[in-house]
């Protein structure tokens, strides 16, 4: 009989073609179609569970001041984003301007939401850092790959936060301390590991990359950890970003007859922006919602159909002010030559 060790070879190689048979099945029209009908039908369930009749005096009643307001400070989130992105990328000395990170933040957001799937956003500021830096690639392409990462990190530590502040509740349902459990390690050894690969990048990159590769990401990872103020001005935003989203959605909330109380939200919504990575779905739709109302439903802020009413009204709204956001991307992606430099030859 074989033994353990080669059937954990035999495991991990069947692992690993079955993913990379699923990415490939994702990156082919049918794959896409899929993604597409999986979003439209999880927001269409959403509009169809609402109970309409329900809201047909909310006209004297619903808050259109929350709305606006929520509205605005999610729009803020954008130019922050943009600001971090551009830090890293000054970082790696690359001599873009914070107008340039600016508008490919907001043509990112549109492809984030739009075309591409969760990860859309990035491979469109990928495009645009190739294309005007064809002579730094590698450096672009890091600061954007650690743009995501750190906001990833800043993201899990913070659903970690709120659910231990919830711990009450969090040791009554097996699905939240396992939650916590994830959110703890994942955020702790991710920030361990950056720190680490930034000091000192292990010697196996060295024989998977090969000597050049190697060399170039050393010296690209030696930069990022050497550029300390602007990593904390980046790992600061972060904070800020993630923040002021929860406060837009506890607004939207409200407005929506639904009073929860902010740490629920700030959980609610870290929950829901960290199952967005997982490419199901184009830019999240349907994914976030379901997952924010699944959390609330954890917490017992969803008992009663009427509460269940409100909350779904409160995730059309969510996807709403996302799409609206994402269409402003799509007007700057349409003023794109007017904005941005012509790039280089």
């Amino acid at each position: 009989m074989p033994d353990s060790a080669t059937c954990g070879i035999a495991c991990k190689q069947a692992h690993t073609a079955v993913m990379r048979r699923l990415s490939a099945l994702l990156d082919t029209p049918a794959g896409r179609f899929a993604r597409y009908a999986f979003s439209a039908l999880l927001v269409a369930a959403l509009v169809w569970n609402i109970d309409w009749r329900q809201f047909a005096g909310l006209r004297g009643q619903f808050a259109l001041a929350p709305v606006a307001l929520a509205t605005l400070i999610a729009g803020l989130t954008f130019p922050l984003h943009a600001w971090r992105w551009w830090l890293l990328l000054r970082a790696q000395d690359l001599p873009r301007s914070f107008h340039w990170a600016h508008v490919v933040t907001w043509i990112g957001n549109f492809y984030n939401a739009f075309l591409l799937g969760g990860l859309g956003g990035d491979a469109a500021r990928a495009f645009y850092v190739c294309r005007d830096d064809p002579t730094q690639r590698a450096a672009g392409l890091a600061a954007t790959f650690l743009d995501r990462v750190l906001g990833l990190i800043v993201l899990l530590s913070l659903a970690a936060l709120t659910l231990l502040l919830k711990l009450e509740t969090v040791t009554h349902h097996a699905e939240l301390r396992l939650l916590l459990a994830l959110c703890a390690v994942l955020s702790i050894t991710g920030g361990i590991a950056f720190a680490v690969i930034c000091r000192r990048p292990p010697p196996w990159l060295t024989h998977w990359l090969g000597e050049t590769r190697a060399a170039t990401l050393a010296d690209i990872l030696r930069r990022a950890g050497s550029a300390r103020r602007p990593f904390i001005a980046a790992l600061a935003s972060s904070y800020v970003i993630w923040l002021l989203d929860f406060v837009s959605v506890w607004l939207l909330a409200r407005s929506a007859g639904l009073p929860l109380p902010f740490i629920d939200v700030s959980l609610a919504m870290s929950v829901a922006y960290a199952v967005t990575v997982l490419p199901v779905s184009v830019g999240g739709h349907g994914v976030r919602e379901g997952a924010m109302l699944g959390t609330l439903a954890l917490l017992g802020r969803i008992p009663t159909d009427d509460a269940r009413q409100h909350a779904l009204l409160l995730a059309v709204l969510v996807w709403a002010v996302s799409v609206g956001w994402s269409l402003v991307g799509g007007a700057v992606l349409l003023l794109a030559r007017r904005l941005l430099p012509p790039p280089q030859a």
